[in-house]
């Protein structure tokens, strides 16, 4: 059965031209009409994005676990990486105090970067490992977490990058409150095939995310996708949660967002 689509504003991307901190981008979004937000985790600013969250009454559908800013080696996320157990913990557990205090349900465990020479195997182990911990953190506060294979264009040397190297770390963690998060414009870098590869891993998928390829303007410009095809493939898929606009605008965001009347949808 279909399902009609509901867009929230990715602000790692959108209004980014227009405001600095993400609580002033919360903003922005509520009043360009958006019901929804997927955030960072807000540096600095937490009480702040709280009291914006609070005044406008948006739903926030996903953070990004927080992130390492002063080392290259994290930038990415920690979840992978082998001596960084306590660090990701931390993160973990600010992150998953955050979600509460803004009802979030949702977080994305960022994988980090495996280095030139870095051992796969190690990597993979520290990854499990910590994502069998993340599950039971997250279960005990009623959330669940995604994980996200990302293109080597978009992020060189990211470790989580393919389907079926997600798969089979979902399958050795055994949580059924983690899932796959599909990022479109990643989905087609990796792998093509959009309809039969979301076909094979959808009993995975707990989280969409958009944007045309290959330069990840708004999903109407002109490009690698046709994404009257994909959304009506994604209503038919039968998800109901929110669909992340993680894109970036080819001019600005607001003049970028008459793709979703164009394409027959509404905020």
């Amino acid at each position: 059965m279909a399902t009609a689509l509901k867009f929230a504003a990715n602000l790692n991307f959108l209004f980014t031209e227009r405001a600095a901190t993400i609580a002033e981008r919360i903003r922005l979004a509520h009043q360009n009409g958006f019901r929804a937000v997927e955030i960072p985790y807000p540096e600095g600013e937490t009480s702040a994005v709280v009291d914006a969250v609070r005044e406008t009454g948006i739903v926030v559908s996903l953070i990004n676990l927080a992130f390492d800013k002063t080392s290259d080696q994290l930038r990415f996320g920690s979840t992978s990486v082998p001596g960084a157990e306590t660090l990701f913990r931390q993160q973990l557990e600010s992150t998953i105090g955050f979600a509460k205090q803004v009802n979030c349900g949702k977080i994305h465990l960022t994988a980090g970067l495996l280095p030139p020479g870095g051992r796969e195997s190690d990597y993979t182990a520290t990854y499990t490992a910590n994502l069998k911990i993340a599950a039971d953190s997250l279960k005990a506060s009623e959330m669940i977490g995604v994980i996200e294979p990302i293109n080597k264009y978009a992020v060189p040397g990211y470790f989580m990058n393919s389907y079926a190297k997600a798969a089979g770390v979902l399958g050795a963690v055994g949580a059924d409150n983690l899932k796959l998060l599909a990022d479109i414009y990643h989905l087609q870098h990796l792998h093509g095939n959009v309809s039969k590869t979301l076909e094979e891993y959808k009993g995975l998928i707990g989280h969409f995310q958009i944007a045309q390829v290959p330069h990840r303007h708004e999903p109407d410009v002109a490009g690698e996708l046709d994404y009257g095809y994909v959304f009506k493939a994604l209503q038919e898929f039968g998800y109901q949660d929110w669909v992340g606009c993680e894109y970036k605008p080819k001019t600005t965001t607001t003049e970028g967002l008459s793709w979703v009347a164009r394409l027959g949808y509404a905020l």
